[in-house]
């Protein structure tokens, strides 16, 4: 009996888990949507106002779109709403959907481990280089996101795990947001 309450409380914590980084995330995404604005109108008003041009624009910008993009990834990983495949849950009988969900984020996580550790490889490469991105900022700072970005997608994947290993049997795979 005492293990009947401790999976759903498990489980609620790892939701929560899931979810308040899925916020933070958010967060993140919005304020790198509202910097890539401004960075771009800035542009453009330095250029056609003061006929002067930021020479760091385009590679900020460039390195920004990469900060999107591996937060929304990690957002899509939170939100279960990644790239995953969803054949067998649609030819396979719905008793084994969970136990497949399982196997293909195990498959992920394995799959995100090895890019992130190529990440952290990649990035060990960039530190040797003397480029920069703004004044003194190493341009390598900005390429932090790669491997760190695949580690935030790990842990989403981990907490997905035990999200599915604590579920209760009856409980419905469904993403948030998506019709019954």
């Amino acid at each position: 009996m005492q293990i009947e309450k401790d999976g759903p409380t498990r489980n609620t914590l790892l939701q929560n888990v899931n979810a308040s980084l899925g916020k933070i995330e958010t967060g993140f995404l919005c304020f790198i949507i509202a910097m890539m604005i401004g960075l771009a109108i800035l542009k453009i008003v330095m250029r056609y106002v003061f006929n002067a041009s930021l020479l760091w624009s385009d590679i900020m910008l460039q390195h920004l779109t990469l900060w999107l993009c591996f937060f929304g990834a990690a957002l899509a990983t939170c939100e279960r709403r990644h790239i995953s495949i969803d054949v067998l849950s649609r030819i396979l009988p719905s008793q084994y959907t969970r136990w497949t969900n399982l196997v293909i984020d195990c498959i992920a996580l394995v799959v995100v481990s090895i890019l992130a550790y190529y990440g952290f490889l990649f990035l060990g490469d960039e530190q040797s280089s003397e480029a920069v991105l703004i004044g003194n900022v190493p341009l390598w700072w900005a390429k932090t996101i790669i491997p760190y970005g695949f580690v935030l997608i790990g842990i989403h994947i981990v907490l997905q795990i035990g999200i599915n290993l604590t579920a209760s049997r009856d409980t419905l795979d469904t993403v948030e947001g998506e019709a019954d």
